[in-house]
């Protein structure tokens, strides 16, 4: 018996229904993320007005620590802490623990700044990071969504550099990695974010946000790295590893979502060219 077009537009209907499922699920994180302000200079433990980078560095944490404050509520996420010494302490005390402030003092004394720039190997030990560009100029491509649906379902944060423009800033020819975020969840067909931009300079906290409110915009992703626990703790940080995520739920695999997605589209595919050969019922 030939199939008719309400039987050829079901079977469609339901399998894109199962590959929208995929994309527009929500995903969190498993415990709270920390949530840092890199804006924060009024308070006695404000950090931004700490000097960022090396002396030859003119920026403070308040105007392009947004890096170093991302960096800091991820190894706060994961238990991370570092001491500093008075003498290499912003505040001539020693310190343990982490913030931002404490990070930025702990990377000054360990070579984690190339002039103004975060060394990436250089930060503290205890994570692993995955480097990945979301190779789209209006949204995320459909590979970076499944790459970081993944991490979000193993509970690894994803620290992403973002533009909102045709530039980074009036003067500058930067259009990429504007700003640095961490993104903490998905929502639909958004994610949920920690933006470290908060403008009240009294608040030590970020902005829980989502990436298409971001507070400079609707953020685009350009790079961005997967950010895991490390098996090695007294290492650098490793890039390019996936560590071991035994007795984790995973859910689907990158290649299964993937598969999803194809089976949806070959469907769709399908059903033009049946009902193009069919007669109406």
């Amino acid at each position: 018996m030939p199939l008719t077009r309400s039987l050829v537009c079901g079977i469609a209907l339901v399998l894109l229904a199962g590959a929208a499922s995929a994309l527009g699920e929500t995903i969190s994180l498993p415990r709270p993320m920390p949530s840092f302000n890199q804006y924060y200079t009024d308070g006695d433990d404000a950090w931004g007005d700490c000097s960022l980078g090396e002396t030859t560095c003119p920026d403070t944490l308040w105007e392009s620590g947004c890096l170093v404050t991302a960096f800091a509520a991820v190894l706060a996420y994961y238990d991370v802490t570092v001491s500093v010494a008075a003498s290499e302490s912003s505040t001539g005390s020693a310190r343990t623990g982490m913030d931002p402030g404490i990070l930025n003092d702990w990377l000054h004394a360990h070579g984690g700044f190339d002039n103004c720039h975060l060394v990436w190997e250089a930060v503290p030990s205890h994570v692993g990071l995955t480097r990945h560009v979301n190779r789209s100029e209006v949204g995320l491509n459909p590979v970076a969504s499944i790459v970081i649906d993944y991490a979000l379902r193993q509970g690894h944060p994803i620290i992403a550099g973002v533009h909102w423009g045709a530039i980074c800033r009036s003067g500058s020819s930067q259009s990429e990695d504007c700003h640095w975020v961490v993104i903490t969840g998905k929502i639909g067909d958004t994610y949920r974010i920690m933006d470290p931009i908060n403008w009240d300079s009294a608040s030590p906290y970020g902005v829980s946000t989502t990436l298409d409110q971001g507070t400079k915009g609707a953020y685009i992703i350009d790079r961005y790295y997967v950010v895991a626990p490390d098996t090695g703790a007294d290492v650098p940080p490793t890039i390019g590893e996936r560590p071991d995520d035994a007795g984790l739920d995973l859910g689907p695999s990158p290649l299964a979502t993937l598969l999803t997605l194809l089976v949806a589209v070959a469907a769709v595919a399908a059903a033009v060219l049946i009902l193009s050969g069919t007669s109406a019922p």
